[in-house]
């Protein structure tokens, strides 16, 4: 029955009991000098084995109904902490103590299904890295690894445990690359795709395109890094096979080309060569002279040819200075304006004042602009111009925009050119001239724009006319192709 007392009903009754013991302990102790002095020692006696009943059931109250049911909560508490999550207290108590069993419980209740889930989304993350092929590596502050998911462990060749705690750095095939993918994170917290070169375990080399975070704890203090790498090293093999056979197609065009070109000179030569020799046969010096101009022409056709392949494939480095593009347009305004009278056509200049110096090779631009120029004249005398319509050819320059570039304009009203035509012109030996181009000059123009890092954008319509835009660096030197 007493197991059913509330605990604060037995705390208030071991506290009258303590009282009273108080109280009766004072009230005997009066009455034991009375009784000494009468040596009556049954009595006193008989009084203390009455006080050691008594203490000794306060003993067994306190134990059995408080120390006990305390003791058994700090032990769960204790088996929780040493993570026995399935311990549980016996809830058979009907006071307080078995509410804080209760309660006890539902707590170790909430604890396992928030480890439990905990657990769950833990496997869940790491079956989401094993299941990626890319390399995914934690390092901490030190640059000792210390994490690497199965696709590492698969693409490298290590076992997680062989390179836990070893330097990453040893994964660099330069080692100097991770200093410099770090070095790019100075501003940020991350860098990407920073291509460099992995070694396996057994020392094979792997492309890779690395991304790089800091890590960071929940203060905002840096605890390391980790990288996630992309093995590139099929796809570089593939686009390597794709370059090695663009330049074979390249080369055969360039040879199919030569072929064409030497094959309609050679007839010409042919041509020439009978009606030389014929005229020799029956003394027709008209014939003669005719024939013989014929080869001529060839000739210096075919040596104007080999003398384009060599400037083609030579390769250009630019002879920079800064300067004043006025001068260089307006000299070939000087030269060119003499003969585009003589053509009929209406040659024009137009430049901006405030075109700014560009740091160019100067004879590289004269050049470019005068084979486009000479091209844009071919085409104004390849067009039946109507009554009212002069033909034209205009050369413009001004700055971009944002001042950055200088842009050379070459406009005509010329014949213009198709869809099919202008996305053939700058082709090497790709000629629309059949009888009198070699299909190199504009492939020669478009590699001495590129080596300044500039590029040639073309309008075009037929029987209106064609723009040729020169567009330059206002500074050669930055040129990011690398090729100054």
């Amino acid at each position: 029955m007493l197991k059913r007392i509330p605990v604060l009903w037995k705390l208030v009754a071991a506290f009258i009991i303590v009282i009273s013991l108080i109280l009766i302990i004072g009230y005997y102790l009066d009455k034991a000098e009375n009784l000494i002095s009468q040596r009556n020692l049954r009595i006193l006696i008989t009084i203390v084995i009455a006080l050691a009943l008594t203490g000794g059931s306060a003993w067994y109250f306190v134990t059995r109904f408080i120390k006990q049911p305390v003791d058994r909560l700090a032990d769960g508490m204790n088996r929780l902490a040493e993570k026995e999550f399935d311990f549980r207290l016996e809830e058979d108590e009907k006071d307080e103590f078995g509410s804080l069993a209760s309660s006890f419980n539902d707590m170790a209740d909430m604890l396992t299904s928030s480890l439990n889930e905990l657990k769950k989304n833990r496997d869940y993350a790491q079956s989401i890295l094993d299941s990626s092929a890319d390399f995914i590596i934690t390092v901490n502050s030190s640059g000792k690894i210390q994490t690497l998911n199965a696709g590492a462990e698969n693409g490298l060749g290590y076992d997680r445990l062989e390179l836990f705690g070893e330097p990453i750095e040893m994964l660099f095939a330069d080692p100097s690359d991770r200093d410099a993918a770090i070095e790019k994170m100075n501003h940020t917290d991350n860098v990407v795709n920073f291509e460099t070169r992995f070694l396996t375990k057994s020392g094979e080399a792997r492309d890779v395109l690395l991304t790089l975070s800091r890590l960071r704890n929940p203060t905002g203090e840096i605890i390391g890094t980790i990288g996630i790498s992309k093995d590139i090293t099929e796809e570089k093999r593939l686009q390597n096979q794709l370059i090695q056979s663009q330049r074979l197609a390249a080369i055969g065009e360039v040879f199919t080309g030569i072929q064409h070109s030497m094959k309609n000179m050679l007839n010409a030569l042919k041509g020439g060569a009978y009606m030389v020799r014929t005229g020799l046969a029956k003394d027709n010096r008209k014939m003669l002279v005719e024939g013989w101009e014929i080869v001529a022409e060839g000739i210096s056709r075919m040596t104007d040819m080999s003398m384009n392949m060599l400037k083609y494939v030579k390769e250009w480095k630019p002879r920079l200075e800064r300067i004043d593009l006025a001068p260089t347009l307006s000299d070939i305004y000087g030269v060119i304006k003499q003969t585009a009278k003589d053509k009929g056509v209406d040659f024009k200049i137009n430049l901006s004042p405030d075109l700014p110096d560009t740091i160019c090779d100067p004879k590289m631009i004269h050049s470019a602009v005068m084979d486009i120029v000479s091209n844009a004249l071919d085409a104004c005398l390849w067009k039946d111009y109507e009554d009212e319509e002069v033909p034209q050819v205009v050369i413009g320059a001004y700055a971009s925009t944002d001042g950055q570039e200088s842009i050379i304009e070459i406009k005509d009203n010329g014949c213009g050119m198709t869809e099919d035509v202008k996305s053939n012109i700058f082709n090497p030996f790709y000629t629309t001239k059949s009888k009198a181009g070699t299909g190199l000059g504009l492939s020669i123009t478009s590699r001495m724009i590129g080596v300044h890092g500039g590029k040639i954008d073309v309008e075009s319509e037929p029987n209106k006319g064609t723009i040729f835009s020169i567009v330059l660096p206002i500074d050669a030197t930055k040129n990011k192709q690398g090729e100054i």
